[in-house]
């Protein structure tokens, strides 16, 4: 144990006294992610004051008087724009220079004044660009609210009183349609993005010391003396392992704050208002993520020092542990857009299991023996990857410079 202790206070001094290596590992993930979420707010909320600042472009065939009377008695501005051919038209909104097209029939004042049972129904067509943000919100604009209005205007002035024709409405008068648990609502939001965050940032945090606590030492020439001094050769393996593995817990705790301080802000990057989600953790859900932090910690600590001893420079390390880095990003990504109820073999599952238990304790969801299989699952992974790790220490062709 003494030679463990020894091993892990080298490490943890060398990072303590590296500030460059403190700013690094610790706080500039945390900046970033708060600049990242702060510039993607803001991007959305121009883009959005752009949209509704937009003069629509809105060519009007056979329009009736009853409409542009409508138009005009109305809040929003349209720049109403005479007739051209239809080619051209239609050429206009795949640029993006006119962002609507309505077709009325003709004398469609008449139509619906004089119609009968049997006649056929006035079409009123509407052309767009969906692929044009102008265009699209022209039309949900004026196909859902102002054609609308302007539909309930005629048929009143046939029948007189709508209310005849109106069976039951939905919703109309139901202020309390929501049902819904707030706490459960937040956390399950919080869910979908920060096992993806924790899972990225935390093997990304770990990746650029272990590559330099092993293949560093055997670059720098190091490794040799280490090897050589009264030291078990496995006090050394678990000693930088945990060492690793403190580190890295730190820094993922520290992404954790940040980003439940920052929901905030995540909420309205991601649908663009702002939601003011809070979240609360209980005592019982954070002893899960706790423990969750811990093992997976432990096990990309073992990951990338697993790696690292087969490789003699950091950047030969850095080249090795990429594709398990990659794998750890499509995991996340996968977390993200599951709906479906996991399997009860997949809290088995090393790496994705973490993902989906801590989706499932920010929304409340997760059982405590899904729980329990997911710790013991990614423990058991580490703890056998320690074993190769100690194994590869006592290969002298493996630990060479």
């Amino acid at each position: 144990m003494r030679g463990i202790g020894e091993i892990f206070k080298k490490e943890i001094a060398r990072v303590v006294k590296d500030r460059k290596m403190l700013f690094s590992v610790f706080l500039l993930p945390a900046l970033l992610m708060v600049g990242i979420m702060s510039l993607t707010s803001n991007l959305v909320s121009n883009m959005e004051e752009d949209i509704d600042s937009h003069v629509a472009v809105i060519y009007v065939s056979n329009m009736p008087e009853s409409f542009q009377t409508l138009l005009d008695a109305g809040e929003s501005a349209y720049d109403i724009r005479s007739m051209k051919e239809e080619e051209q038209i239609k050429e206009e909104l795949k640029k993006g220079e006119a962002d609507l097209w309505i077709e009325f029939p003709e004398n469609l004042e008449s139509q619906v004044e004089n119609y009968r049972e049997g006649d056929r129904i006035p079409q009123v067509k509407v052309y767009y660009n969906p692929s044009e943000d102008y265009s699209s919100a022209a039309y949900q604009e004026i196909s859902g609210q102002v054609l609308e209005g302007y539909r309930q205007m005629l048929l009143q002035n046939r029948v007189g009183n709508l209310e005849q024709l109106t069976v039951f409405t939905v919703n109309s008068d139901n202020p309390e349609m929501v049902v819904q648990d707030d706490k459960k609502a937040n956390g399950k939001a919080l869910g979908m993005m920060l096992p993806y965050f924790i899972t990225i940032l935390l093997f990304a945090g770990a990746m650029g010391i272990g590559t330099d606590m092993i293949a560093g030492e055997k670059e720098r020439g190091t490794m040799a003396s280490l090897l050589v001094s009264p030291v078990k050769r496995s006090s050394i393996v678990l000693g930088k392992v945990f060492a690793l593995m403190v580190i890295s817990g730190i820094s993922s705790l520290i992404y954790v704050v940040v980003m439940v301080a920052s929901m905030p802000l995540m909420s309205k990057a991601m649908a663009g208002t702002e939601s003011g989600m809070k979240m609360e953790i209980t005592l019982e859900q954070g002893v899960m993520l706790a423990g969750i932090l811990i093992a997976l910690a432990f096990l990309y600590s073992t990951l990338i020092i697993l790696f690292s001893v087969f490789a003699k420079s950091t950047k030969e390390a850095s080249t090795y542990v990429m594709p398990a880095y990659l794998l750890v990003l499509v995991i996340g990504l996968m977390s993200m857009f599951t709906s479906k109820a996991p399997s009860s073999e997949t809290y088995f599952i090393p790496l994705y299991n973490s993902a989906i238990v801590l989706k499932g304790i920010l929304s409340d969801e997760v059982t405590w023996m899904q729980f329990a299989s997911t710790l013991l699952s990614n423990l058991a992974l580490g703890a056998v990857l320690t074993g190769v790790i100690v194994k590869a220490f006592e290969r002298e062709n493996v630990m060479a410079p």
